[in-house]
């Protein structure tokens, strides 16, 4: 399998400028650009420059895949849209950063040592990009299902190395963190998130056994921070509102946070903390359950499909009997399926033995079709002897 690497990048609040575009598009010769989107691809080489410094520079998303596992997400916020202790409360070892500048805050999710998947990926930023805008809002169960994929990654670490060493990010890694209300019940985009980092179903299950409610989890005082601006700057944001400015919502929205900085208390998280090794312990439970609901389900379409054959018997005698009429092996082939689809809605319904007097006389005018015989000996089928 070949090399293949590939960047892309976003922009949500506004579009690049004719000057930014034509910046970004001598990035690189591999480079696809519009105003709003770039894709960069590699099958042999590497992008010569930081991909965070480009998001911080031009662009409000990226993510990044190679087919030997590596995956990076990362979103560019306004300074001071997201509160600074942001992931303080979680352990993920460097695996997610914030960091935080005078224009811009970026937070990085940097997984480049995950497994490769089977088969090859093909993920992409647009089912992701929603994450930012959740994120914004308050909503932090993306946070917490990238905490489940750092998790097991930091328990992978310490496996492979051994556990002499005391861990400094023990104490969280025992208390957990608070699960995020709703966890039950994941956006579309928060279900790309557990595709892209590959959390198993059934520690999601586990932890959302502990979530409450979906409700508002971000306690903005408006109201009370409208009275902050001057008449100046509310007059100003109606004559900006009158001529439809792009993204006013949230900048005002900016600055009634920057203004209302310290002026307000914003509540803690109130989730449930499980520890991960506990959700670990209870997901292995879930896991079976999950496998014996899957087999239940599997035998019960089975049986759907049993009561859809035996009412259609005529069909499937006609498409044996069609299919070995064609002397050629794909023929044999549907003439088989038939005829074993037949022989088991026979046995559910309790019709062997009329099956099989059926059968012994359909097989008379076949008899010299060895390849066919072949085929029927080798799945049990009781034929005549010679």
């Amino acid at each position: 399998m070949s090399e293949y690497q590939r960047y892309e990048f976003m922009t949500v609040d506004r579009p690049l400028t004719a000057g930014q575009l034509e910046e970004v598009e001598e990035l690189s010769s591999h480079i696809e650009a519009s105003a709003t989107h770039a894709v960069i691809e590699y099958n042999w080489g590497d992008f010569k420059y930081d991909p965070i410094k480009v998001l911080r520079e031009y662009f409000d998303g990226f993510l990044y895949f190679a087919n030997w596992g590596s995956v990076r997400l990362a979103f560019r916020f306004p300074h001071g849209l997201l509160p600074p202790n942001l992931i303080e409360d979680y352990d993920f070892d460097d695996l997610v950063t914030f960091t935080q500048s005078k224009d811009y805050d970026v937070l990085d999710l940097d997984f480049a040592e995950m497994e490769a998947p089977n088969g090859w990926p093909e993920y992409e930023l647009s089912p992701l990009i929603g994450l930012r805008e959740e994120l914004i809002e308050g909503d932090l169960r993306g946070l917490y299902i990238a905490w489940l994929a750092a998790q097991a990654m930091i328990a992978g670490y310490e496996d492979y190395e051994g556990e002499d060493e005391e861990d400094e990010g023990e104490e969280d890694y025992e208390v957990g963190v608070p699960v995020p209300p709703g966890f039950g019940s994941l956006t579309a985009s928060q279900q790309a998130l557990v595709d892209l980092l590959r959390v198993p179903e059934e520690l999601l299950v586990a932890a959302a056994r502990h979530s409450e409610a979906a409700g508002s989890s971000k306690q903005d005082d408006v109201v009370a921070w409208l009275k902050l601006l001057s008449p100046e700057r509310r007059d100003d944001y109606l004559l900006r509102l009158a001529r439809n400015e792009p993204g006013l919502g949230r900048k005002l929205l900016y600055e009634l946070r920057e203004l209302g900085r310290g002026k307000s208390v914003v509540a803690p998280a109130t989730g449930k903390r499980i520890p991960y090794p506990t959700l670990v312990a209870e997901s292995k439970a879930v896991k079976d359950q999950l496998e014996r609901e899957r087999r239940e389900e599997k035998r019960l379409e089975r049986l759907r499909h049993l009561q859809e054959v035996h009412e259609r018997q005529e069909d499937y005698w006609r498409r044996a009997e069609q299919g070995a009429q064609r002397g050629i092996a794909s023929g044999y082939d549907e003439a088989l399926q038939s005829l074993m689809e037949l022989r088991d809605a026979a046995e559910q319904f309790n019709e062997s033995q009329q099956f099989q007097q059926r059968f012994s006389a359909w097989i008379q005018s076949h008899l010299r079709r060895p390849a066919l015989l072949k085929r029927l000996q080798a799945n049990r089928f009781s034929l005549p002897e010679a």
